[in-house]
């Protein structure tokens, strides 16, 4: 277990090379630092506030990151494997060659940020919402988008047709060049208020 668990509280001070097993960070503030090879193992980090915070190549591994707010901050070359992000929002972030695998991410809001080169595989998005979302070469694999809600987000040329998206909420800018599958087109006909008749 790391002992300097301060360091990563205190403002301006950058966190490198460090690794965080088992640590309780919940309920933290952490503002204006740089988290660089940084590995975060079975880390509690619920309640807390990112602000202008660098993440860069950092990994976190089945860490519970509930009702955490991520505002004006940027990630890169970063993964999140198996980890709880209920109620997770982010805000003005930048993220870059980030994944997420096998996490539940419920409720969580992604917000005016811009994304590329984002990966999300085998995880639960059920009722989140994408506002105003920047998406580039992005893929998702297997992911529950089920009443999930995506405004003001163009999806051109972004393959759905593995994941759920039974009673998906997209604005009709949304949808232009979307990828999905026989059934899954059915499902979004409803959207442009056609009633399919047999």
């Amino acid at each position: 277990m790391n002992d300097n668990i301060s360091l990563f509280f205190e403002e301006d001070e950058d966190v490198r090379y460090e690794e965080y097993t088992k640590c309780d960070l919940s309920n933290g503030n952490v503002i204006n630092k740089t988290i660089g090879n940084v590995e975060f193992l079975q880390c509690n980090v619920s309640n807390s506030t990112f602000t202008n915070v660098f993440f860069d190549n950092v990994s976190f591994g089945n860490c519970d990151f509930s009702n955490t707010k991520f505002v004006d901050c940027s990630f890169r070359d970063s993964k999140i494997d198996n980890c709880k992000m209920v109620g997770t929002s982010f805000v003005n972030n930048h993220v870059t060659k980030v994944e997420i695998n096998n996490s539940l991410c419920k409720y969580s809001s992604i917000i005016d940020t811009k994304i590329k080169e984002f990966k999300i595989k085998d995880s639960d998005f059920t009722e989140g919402n994408f506002y105003n979302v920047e998406l580039k070469k992005s893929e998702f694999e297997n992911v529950n988008f089920s009443k999930v809600e995506f405004f003001a987000t163009k999806l051109f040329g972004i393959d759905f047709s593995s994941c759920n998206i039974t009673g998906i909420r997209l604005t009709h800018e949304c949808l232009k060049g979307i990828k999905v599958n026989t059934i899954q087109a059915i499902e979004l006909v409803r959207l442009l208020d056609i009633e399919i008749v047999e």
